[in-house]
């Protein structure tokens, strides 16, 4: 693998952007499905509140993928990625497919297609899931208990949380303040068609039944 760099650096929420009290479970930079082109993969985020920065009433939610997926048992990792695959493809992706969103990783890995299409011009990213009482009755549909292995961490000013995106994803409770939250996200720049692969299959062996 090339050495790690930073491949995104901001400060969230930006001024006059649309501010719900949750936001969906995610990967940053998404998992590489369908790897046509060289593209960033964020390894690890940093999350940091600044120390002149009032206290935050907002939750970050972390979960450990392993825990999650491993309450039930799944197809094997190859039928998994073709149903990824199937499942960009139904919705209107191209020959490069990301997806980030852990609620449609788990019904891709079903075959099911449940949450709004990708497709539809109406369409915006993060917003599939009303609230969080919508969210968690998505993954018990495929029988996963959410709350049992979700973690939430408030970051007081001055505090720094530093997660592995291979094997976590992370949402938000609560709302933010404008600008309140610094991100940093380090990992590829441009990487490969194959060490995209390469890493995609990391993050699908927390679908395998023998993952620990």
């Amino acid at each position: 693998m090339p050495g790690l760099e930073v491949v995104g650096e901001f400060t969230v929420p930006p001024p006059g952007a649309l501010r719900r009290d949750f936001q969906a479970l995610h990967i940053d930079f998404g998992v590489p499905v369908e790897a046509g082109a060289p593209a960033d993969v964020a390894r690890f985020t940093a999350l940091y509140v600044d120390l002149r920065r009032p206290s935050t009433s907002a939750f970050t939610r972390v979960v450990p993928l392993a825990a999650l997926l491993g309450q039930r048992t799944w197809s094997d990792p190859e039928t998994l990625l073709a149903r990824l695959r199937r499942y960009g493809k139904g919705c209107g992706v191209g020959a490069h497919y990301v997806e980030g969103i852990l609620g449609r990783l788990v019904e891709a890995a079903d075959e099911s297609a449940a949450l709004p299409s990708p497709a539809d011009p109406d369409f915006l990213c993060g917003l599939e899931f009303a609230s969080l009482a919508a969210e968690r009755a998505h993954f018990a549909r495929h029988s996963l208990d959410l709350e049992a292995v979700e973690q939430r961490v408030r970051l007081g000013p001055g505090e720094l949380l530093i997660f592995d995106n291979l094997r976590t994803a992370h949402g938000r409770a609560g709302t933010r303040r404008p600008e309140e939250l610094h991100q940093l996200c380090v990992g590829y720049r441009g990487l490969g068609a194959e060490r995209q692969r390469t890493l995609s299959r990391r993050v699908l062996a927390a679908f395998d039944p023998a993952h620990e």
